[in-house]
Parts: C-alpha cells; sequence; structure tokens
C-alpha cells in the first residue's frame, strides 16, 4: 500500500468533498437534534428519567427547543449537586476546551493566517491545488512548476515554499505562545478541579470517605477483632467496624442460580397468567440511582430477619402455590432424565417454585457458614481524617503487608473479584495486556484499509471499476475519499471500546470505577495510537518499523503527513461534531436496541429493566474528545479550519453531555474525578507532539536554527507534567486533613450526592444479607396476584 505520507492525497476537488461532508453531517445531526426535540417530550422516561427523581432539577418546557436555554443557566454548583464530582471534571474539560480553542482561532484567524497569506498566497496550511487566494507570482511558480517538474525535487519535499524567514518564524513565536496558553489553561483547570474536589470531599462523611481497603493482611491478624485493635493500636483512630473479605464463591453461585430459578419462575407465572398487564405494571416501578425501589406489586419479604441495606435493597412480596381458578390450563414441564422424550408432565409453576424454596433453604444455610477469610479487608474509621491518614501512612514494616488505599464505594465494589488472589489478579492483568498487545496489531489490517480509501491509486490498483468510477464522478470520489473514510474511522472508533470494556471487566479491578478508567486508558491508547500515529506517520505496519528504524525523518514525515491529511481529520471532525454529537442526545443505540430487547421481554421484571436509565461510561465518552483536542493542537498554526469545526465538537458535546449527565443518563460509578490527571497528562502528550511535528516542519524547509530554538518547549511541557505529578496528583487521590478540618466545620445545607447514594450502606457483600426476592407476578389488568407463599 503507499504511504500517505508521501502520496499526493488531496487535489483541487477537496472543496467538493468539504461540501459533501457538510451535507452529509449537517443532515445526520440535524435530522437527530429535530428528533430529539420531538421525542424529549414523548419519551420522558427516557430523556428525562432522572427528572422525576430529582424534584431540585430546573424544569424543562416542553416546546420545542425550550430545553436549550434551562439547560445552558445550570450552573457547576448544580451539575456537582446533582449529577457529582466525575461529571464536573468531564464538562470541565470541555468548558476547558473551548475557552483554549477561541483563543487559539483567534491568533489563528487574526496573525497567523494572514501571514502565511502573505509568504506563501495560501490562507491555510492545507491546500495544495492553486488557490484563489494567491497572489498572481505564486499562481505562475506554481503553474510552470506543474507543467515542468523539477526532477531534482525529493520525493519527502513538502508541498509548500521553501523557507521564507518571518513566515517560518511566526511558527516558532507562536508554538511558544500555544504551548505556553494550554499550559496557563491545564494548570488554571486543575486547581479548580482539586481546589473543588477538595471542598467538596473534605465537607461531606460518607462511609466511602471513612473507609481505606487493606491488602496484605497477614494470617494472624485475618479476625476482625484481632485486625481492628492492632489498627488502633497504631494511633491513627478508632476504628468503627472492619470487613474480612473471605472466600464466598460458593454463596455467590448459589445466589447465581437462584436468580436465573427466579426468572423461571417469572416467566411461568406470566404464561400462565398472560402478559397483557406486565408492561402496565412494570412501568409504575420507580428509580432511584438506577435502583429498583420498592415496586407497587411486592408486598413483604421473605426473611424479615434479614438485614436491609438502605434503600437499594427493596422489600419484595410473598407469592404462593395456590391460586382461584382462572379457567386456564397451567403450563406443564417434562422432567427427568429423559426429560425431551419420555420424561414425566409436572406442573410448571409447582416444579419451579420448589425448586426456588430449596435454593432459599440451601442459601440461608450457606450464610451462616464459616469462610476461609482472604488477606484484603475494608476497615471503616469513625472520622474521615483518620481514614484519609491511614490512607496515606505506611502501615508496616514488611513489603507487601497491610497496604492501605482509599475503598470504592460500597455500590461499586465487585465482591467477587475481591477473594481472588493477588497472583490470580496479576495474571489476568498480564493475559488481558497480552491479548490487547496481539489485537493492537491485528488491527492494524483495517486502519491501513481505511488509510487505502484517501487515494484513488490504490483503489483504482484492487478495484479498477470503481477507480474508473471516481475519474468520472466528483460526488462519487468525495463520498469515497471524502465520507467513507471518516465513516469507518467512526465505526472503528464506536465498536472496540465495547471490546476494551469486556475486557477490563475480565481483569479483576475490585470496582466498577476502576474497571471504567481502565477502559478511559485502554481506548484513548487504541485510537491514539492505532487509529491517529499508526494511521498519520505510516498508514501500514510496516512504513511505521521503516520509520522507527531511521527516527531522524520521524519529524519532517510526520509534520508532512499531518499537512497531507488535514481535510481527512477535518472531514472527521465534522462527522463527529456535526453529525454523530446529536445522535448521543437522541441516544440512538438505546432507542435502536429497545424493541429488540423489548421482543425478549415477558415477565414484569424484565419490561421493568426495559425502562433502566442508561449507563454513562466514561470509557466511551472521554478520549475520543481527547484525541479531537490533540489534533486541534497538532494544526493550531496550519488550519483554521479544524480549530473551528473543533470548537464547533466542543460546544455541541458540552450541550449534549450536560443534557444527558443531568436529566437522561445514569453514570452510578464512583471515582471522585480520578479521571483528570488521566486528561492532563493525554493533552500534555499532545503538546509535545505539536512540538515535535513543528519542528519537523522546520527541519522540511531546511529551517534547522529555527527549529532548534524549540528545544526548551518539550522540557518546559515535561517540567509541567512533573509538577502536576509532585504536587497536584496527591490531591487528585487524597482528601487533605486541612480541608477536611475547614469544610466540615463550616458545612451548612443537606446532604451531598454521595452521602445521599451510601446513606445506610456498610461494606458487606450483599449476597450475606439482602432478602430473598420473590418472584414479581401481575395479572391481565396489571394487579398483583394475591396468593400465598408456602
Amino acid at each position: 500500500m503507499d504511504d500517505p505520507s508521501t502520496s499526493p492525497i488531496y487535489s483541487g476537488s477537496q472543496s467538493k468533498v468539504l461540501t459533501t461532508q457538510l451535507v452529509i453531517a449537517g443532515s445526520l445531526g440535524g435530522s437527530a437534534f429535530l428528533a430529539f426535540c420531538i421525542l424529549r417530550t414523548q419519551w420522558a422516561g427516557l430523556y428525562a428519567a432522572r427528572a422525576a427523581h430529582h424534584t431540585g432539577l430546573p424544569p424543562m418546557p416542553k416546546t420545542f427547543f425550550g430545553w436549550i436555554l434551562p439547560l445552558y443557566r445550570i450552573t457547576e454548583a448544580q451539575v456537582l449537586e446533582y449529577a457529582g464530582l466525575d461529571a464536573v471534571v468531564f464538562l470541565g474539560f470541555f468548558s476547558m476546551t473551548i475557552k483554549l480553542l477561541v483563543v487559539y482561532l483567534f491568533f489563528s484567524v487574526t496573525i497567523i493566517s494572514p501571514i502565511r497569506l502573505h509568504y506563501t498566497g495560501r490562507y491555510d496550511q492545507e491546500s495544495f491545488s492553486v488557490n484563489l487566494l494567491m497572489t498572481p507570482h505564486h499562481k505562475l511558480i506554481q503553474l510552470v512548476d506543474s507543467i515542468a517538474p523539477n526532477p531534482n525535487i525529493a520525493e519527502d519535499t513538502p508541498p509548500f515554499d521553501t523557507e521564507f524567514d518571518t513566515y517560518l518564524w511566526s511558527y516558532v513565536v507562536f508554538a511558544y505562545i500555544f504551548t505556553f496558553i494550554a499550559g496557563y489553561f491545564l494548570l488554571k483547570q486543575t486547581h479548580h478541579v482539586v481546589q473543588l474536589r477538595q471542598s467538596y470531599l473534605g465537607s461531606q462523611s460518607s462511609i466511602t470517605d471513612r473507609t481505606i481497603r487493606l491488602s496484605g493482611v497477614p494470617v494472624e491478624l485475618r479476625t476482625e477483632d484481632a485486625l481492628k485493635e492492632h489498627i488502633e493500636s497504631l494511633g491513627i483512630g478508632q476504628v468503627q467496624s472492619i470487613t474480612i473479605c473471605r472466600h464466598w464463591k460458593e454463596l455467590d453461585q448459589l445466589m447465581d442460580r437462584r436468580r436465573k430459578m427466579l426468572n423461571k419462575v417469572e416467566r411461568a407465572w406470566t404464561e400462565y397468567l398472560g402478559s397483557e398487564g406486565v408492561k402496565r405494571s412494570a412501568r409504575s416501578i420507580p428509580y432511584i440511582n438506577s435502583v429498583p425501589q420498592s415496586p407497587p406489586i411486592l408486598l413483604g419479604t421473605d426473611d424479615s430477619s434479614a438485614p436491609l441495606l438502605g434503600s437499594h435493597t427493596p422489600a419484595l412480596p410473598s407469592i404462593i402455590h395456590g391460586t382461584e381458578s382462572l379457567g386456564r390450563r397451567r403450563p406443564v414441564l417434562r422432567v427427568g432424565f429423559c426429560k425431551w422424550f419420555g420424561g414425566r408432565l409436572v406442573d410448571k409453576i409447582d416444579f419451579y417454585t420448589a425448586q426456588l424454596e430449596k435454593m432459599d433453604q440451601q442459601i440461608k444455610l450457606a450464610r451462616h457458614k464459616e469462610y476461609k477469610p482472604t488477606a484484603l479487608a475494608f476497615v471503616t474509621m469513625d472520622s474521615v481524617a483518620s481514614a484519609q491518614m491511614a490512607a496515606q501512612a505506611v502501615l508496616d514494616p514488611n513489603a507487601y503487608q497491610l497496604v492501605a488505599s482509599n475503598a470504592p464505594a460500597p455500590h461499586d465494589v465487585i465482591w467477587p473479584n475481591l477473594y481472588k488472589s493477588r497472583l490470580e489478579r496479576l495474571l489476568r492483568g498480564w493475559i488481558i495486556t497480552a491479548i490487547i498487545a496481539v489485537m493492537s496489531v491485528a488491527l492494524f489490517f483495517p486502519v491501513a484499509s481505511v488509510a487505502a480509501l484517501l487515494n484513488e491509486e490504490p483503489i483504482s490498483r484492487f478495484w479498477p471499476a470503481l477507480g474508473r468510477a471516481l475519474e468520472t464522478s466528483k460526488l462519487l470520489k468525495a463520498l469515497v475519499t471524502g465520507f467513507l473514510p471518516t465513516l469507518l474511522f467512526t465505526l472503528l472508533n464506536v465498536l472496540v471500546p465495547f471490546m476494551y470494556n469486556g475486557l477490563s471487566n475480565l481483569q479483576g479491578y475490585i470496582s466498577h470505577g476502576d474497571v471504567e478508567l481502565s477502559v478511559v486508558g485502554k481506548n484513548f491508547f487504541y485510537i491514539f495510537f492505532n487509529l491517529f500515529l499508526l494511521f498519520t506517520v505510516a498508514g501500514t505496519l510496516s512504513n511505521f518499523i521503516k520509520y522507527l528504524q531511521d527516527t531522524t525523518k520521524m519529524a519532517s514525515k510526520l509534520a508532512i503527513s499531518l499537512q497531507r491529511l488535514s481535510y481527512f481529520y477535518i472531514n472527521l471532525i465534522i462527522l463527529q461534531g456535526i453529525g454523530m454529537i446529536p445522535f448521543r442526545l437522541l441516544e440512538f443505540g438505546v432507542v435502536f436496541k429497545y424493541p429488540f430487547i423489548k421482543s425478549f421481554s415477558k415477565t414484569p421484571r424484565d419490561y421493568h429493566n426495559l425502562y433502566k436509565p442508561p449507563n454513562f461510561n466514561y470509557g466511551f465518552f472521554l478520549p475520543q474528545p481527547i484525541l479531537i483536542l490533540i489534533i486541534c493542537l497538532l494544526y493550531s498554526c496550519m488550519s483554521t479550519k479544524i480549530l473551528s469545526f473543533g470548537l464547533v465538537y466542543f460546544v455541541l458535546g458540552y450541550f449534549t453531555f450536560k443534557y444527558q449527565l443531568m436529566y437522561s443518563m445514569s453514570h452510578p460509578q464512583h471515582s471522585t474525578g480520578k479521571s483528570w490527571p488521566m486528561i492532563f497528562f493525554r493533552v500534555c502528550i499532545g503538546l509535545l507532539i505539536f512540538q515535535f511535528t513543528t519542528a519537523g516542519t522546520l527541519v522540511a524547509n531546511n529551517a534547522y536554527v529555527l527549529s532548534g530554538l524549540l528545544a526548551p518547549l518539550p522540557i518546559a511541557t515535561i517540567i509541567l507534567m512533573y509538577n502536576f505529578y509532585d504536587h497536584y496528583l496527591p490531591l487528585s487521590y487524597f482528601i487533605a486533613l486541612r480541608a477536611i478540618k475547614q469544610y466540615q466545620h463550616h458545612r451548612t445545607g443537606s446532604l451531598t450526592l454521595d452521602e445521599e447514594r451510601e446513606r445506610n450502606q456498610v461494606y458487606v457483600n450483599p449476597n450475606l444479607v439482602c432478602p430473598l426476592e420473590d418472584p414479581w407476578i401481575a395479572d391481565e389488568s396489571g394487579r398483583p396476584v394475591n396468593v400465598h407463599y408456602v
């Protein structure tokens, strides 16, 4: 395959490609936006799922565009109150980027582009054809070059003019200006996030903030009394409660089997009573934080002695065998060794109910068994200050023993992973890493195929008929070489994160928040390395390896390739921003899956789950905006178009995600704003590449002295990263003792979002204490079946 860094990808038809992309993206995005404005009031259960349970949210008028202004007026304090700290950090990144791109665009439009126009005849640097803005002198030079090309020009000679001192000096000056502007905004936002995090977490006293996770608990301390006595003897505070994780695998397996049997019982009852009233009854079940709350058809509990873990474990009904005759035949089931051919017929409801009762007895016995303790424990202290001191202290002189860290929220814990051994979790991490490495190499080939579509030559070589069609139709050429590559690029970016999410869930993380942050890292690595760096630098793995063997040309190769691929990235940002962002607002994936999931729904519980608000996963939504920002940084001195459409992308994204986080989607994970360090370091990596490619642009123009003047910039960026790592990173993971003293003393007002959703929660495996649910049953009118549970 041809190397896109040396192939003439774009020609004078790019205005047609750009117009086509704008029309397609505008049609897609506009249709999605108008559909949302219509469906928002019709499907309030989907598009305003959170509004019914947060009465303090600003009401949204039911007019067509009436939601836009109230959404704009929602303050950061309201986002913090109703959506949490993670949402503030996420939206703060968009807000910071909007301000950054406005400043960049101002300098680009008023200074950089006019200088380039004066010296080269090009307003932006992605134009390779005769530009109408070029002076007659430059037009004549380019015309002569096109008629009688100089055979002595090297293949790697860039498609722009040779050195003009003033023109190239502007690159040096603005590399410094843009680097320091970006550093200023990053540090300003970092300071804001840290201060907000400290004041918010320092003011509350949730069980999460008062709990530490201890790993490497020695054998002699693996009892609650012994560990409590040892912790208190260290003088770091009083222990309120301790949970030592044990090998509860047997109990977890029993509960999993019971849930499957419960589903069979519910389906048997639905088969008997009919499904006409199922949907009606399921719709009446409210949600709080995506957890079903005491459905009206559920009237009691089968285990009144079991402790209730707050509002997250609803009281459940009692249902029995006998009902009055409904004049219909009860469902039957064949059981026995040869049940498919000659097994005996039994009443399906009675058989499954008997199995459910048997499992209930097994679970009650299993809950009272003694299980072998593990080396991991949750220790809840009597104060937030004591927990923070313990989490930051070295508690034991022996390596790998009594290693303290902040605990995840109780509802965020993945309990089956807690009693996996350290070796098992380590092996899982290595295996998943190896799988990701192999898949990253395998994904080179679809990326290379997308790169091939940018150039007519490989298309003509592999599909001659299509190549001839492209030569005769400008519209078809615009669709195939402009829209199709960006569409395939987008589809890869959408599908691959699901794979990484599945792999991260298998890796053995102890909380859903850790899984989410892991997906952010894995997904960003994929889109940055595979979908950007490899695609931009080489287009193929072989070319990438060739460039690595001669790193002296890497900077100039990357600079030239970025210039030649500028229209691809313009089209990509247009499609992602104008075309795809409104589809996120529409929640197209949820709407698309709804009829398919509904077709398999039979029971009240199945229909009830249809109305659960979809989860907002930062692993899917955060990496792409970071990459778009990096692309804008790289083209900040080259293209006003990329800066302009990048600004549109972040403005639309800000309002879209703000609406989803506030009104329509739930984020049950609890990472307390820990995504900001990931954002900070990745944007700094983008700055380093920006400086690297700017130097490459100067080298490609033989301006070696000017290129050398940029040497301090990477050093300054590395110092910026080290400063964050040394001073701000601890404040991004821990709560300062002074913040606890200051903000808790002056605290006024109601409970925070974290305190509200963690009220009455404890660090106990839910399978040990939660009431055993009975079936959810409704008759054809949607009313509960009034029966006895023997």
